[in-house]
């Protein structure tokens, strides 16, 4: 049984999603092309349409998913909510743009899947255990010392990207979709 749909959770069985830090471009070129030319029904498979702006928010998580960041970017500017400012932030985070993902993060504020992502995170980060709660900021910084040196950051860095990107499609996707 699928978790989202036929069509998302073949995108995200790919083995190489979210393995580069810092992606220079796209995985695969076809993959973007997919995604962007599959329509709603084929997104949705079975599932029943909630939210079109979630379903818009979630397309543009799976281009980011396959490093799509540019084809990303054109569905998370244009959504002034929380969750679209958080994706927003995502987005220039892995373009290092650092000082803008902490932008979009504030103005994201706390989402209510935090929680359960810290629970996740601390398990592949001993900084992310000493905080209270997730934190974009300190991720952000992290990211930001391995690209200016800190090469040891990096596997902790792109664990922690994984994982946020998991907890933050699995919310848009159920914002997106009736239960």
């Amino acid at each position: 049984m699928p978790k989202y749909s036929e069509f998302v959770d073949r995108v995200l069985r790919s083995s190489d999603l979210l393995k580069e830090l810092l992606p220079r471009g796209p995985l695969h070129w076809e993959l973007p092309g997919e995604i962007a030319k599959a329509d709603d029904t084929t997104l949705l498979g079975s599932a029943v349409l909630k939210s079109a702006a979630a379903l818009k928010l979630s397309r543009g998580g799976l281009l980011y998913a396959v490093d799509a960041l540019d084809a990303a970017h054109r569905f998370f500017q244009d959504d002034s909510s929380d969750l679209g400012s958080y994706w927003h932030g995502l987005m220039h985070r892995r373009e290092a743009d650092f000082d803008n993902a902490r932008y979009w993060f504030r103005r994201a504020g706390r989402l209510s899947f935090f929680s359960e992502l810290h629970r996740e995170a601390s398990s592949h980060s001993a900084d992310m255990a000493r905080q209270d709660s997730w934190d974009a900021y300190l991720l952000t910084g992290l990211c930001e010392q391995a690209k200016y040196g800190a090469s040891e950051l990096s596997g902790e860095c792109t664990a922690l990207i994984r994982a946020e990107f998991h907890a933050v499609f699995d919310y848009t996707w159920r914002q997106a979709v009736a239960v």
